[in-house]
């Protein structure tokens, strides 16, 4: 894939995920039979892939350790098509892991997570790495250390990229800078809204406006059940969440980015966008699996016309 067709880059978390669902209710200190999965994840990694499935140019921006799974990461990420010529390598840490061990009900009885590689993701790395073109857009999550998205967003600044962002969580989006100018997108749900400014108790309108004052250029604040908010510097909207049977909710919100990244790269207003992405989410959580494998432009598409006839009937908002 040429540097030049590279619509979307994406920086931050790539990880081998795995699963391991017990047959029985779980017992302490002794061999439990269990059913185990192994699937690839991260919140760039899941961005990226997304990106691709919905036909658009993605790479990403990583680092992996000199193991299995980092080898098996990027066959992976080469067979999606997904740029690989960034990525970066650790002789010091293993390929980052995540372990969940669920019960028969799959609900999270413990959840383990090796992730001390991706404090490696050092400003300096980020420049060795960093696209000599410029793409659409850059995306990068709140896994990457704090002085890396310090420099992150000197570097959007300096060459006019248009940066969008995840919190990840409510201690991760503390990395980021208290002046957000140079995010064009931030995405990011209440708690962490909540906790990037210092207060609570605030409508989510006000919340974004809030962080609308900080620099960001766009705001795009979930809600749970509630749906989300997106705001800009001249549109409010307020979007419900449409009803879904959930299999998993793993992987909605990296479903959400990557439809409303979509979008804007067609053309699509922010209030627009951010509709696509809520149908994306919707298509995600209907699956067992972090990014839907038969997510493609054409079932994203019929999703569209079935959301806008169940709205149109008064299904939901």
């Amino acid at each position: 894939m040429s540097p030049e067709a590279i619509q979307v880059t994406c920086i931050g978390g790539a990880t081998v995920d795995r699963k391991y669902r017990t047959r029985e209710p779980i017992r302490l200190r002794t061999s439990n039979p269990a059913i185990s999965e192994r699937s690839f994840g991260g919140v760039a990694r899941n961005v990226a892939e997304n990106i691709a499935r919905l036909g658009m140019k993605s790479s990403l921006i990583s680092i992996l350790g000199q193991d299995e799974n980092g080898d098996a990461i990027r066959s992976d990420l080469m067979r999606l098509g997904i740029g690989t010529q960034h990525l970066a390598l650790s002789g010091e840490h293993a390929t980052a892991e995540y372990v969940a061990i669920l019960g028969p009900d799959g609900d999270l009885a413990l959840g383990l997570a090796d992730m001390a590689i991706f404090d490696g993701l050092t400003p300096s790395v980020l420049h060795q790495v960093w696209p000599e073109t410029s793409p659409s857009w850059v995306f990068a999550d709140c896994n990457l250390p704090s002085p890396t998205l310090h420099e992150l967003l000197h570097l959007t600044r300096q060459n006019a990229r248009m940066l969008a962002i995840d919190a990840v969580s409510t201690l991760k989006v503390l990395r980021l800078p208290r002046d957000l100018s140079g995010v064009g997108l931030l995405f990011l749900n209440l708690d962490e809204a909540q906790a990037f400014l210092g207060h609570s108790g605030a409508s989510p309108g006000e919340i974004a406006a809030a962080l609308l004052e900080c620099g960001a250029a766009r705001i795009v604040l979930t809600l749970g059940e509630g749906g989300l908010v997106a705001m800009d510097r001249t549109e409010f909207t307020s979007v419900a969440s449409i009803p879904a049977k959930v299999v998993d909710a793993t992987g909605a919100g990296d479903a959400l980015i990557a439809g409303t990244l979509a979008a804007m790269l067609k053309g699509c207003s922010l209030a627009d966008a951010v509709r696509v992405g809520t149908v994306a989410a919707a298509l995600t959580v209907e699956c067992p699996h972090s990014v839907r494998p038969d997510l493609s432009p054409a079932l994203l598409e019929s999703a569209m016309v079935r959301s806008a006839d169940r709205r149109s009937k008064g299904e939901f908002p």
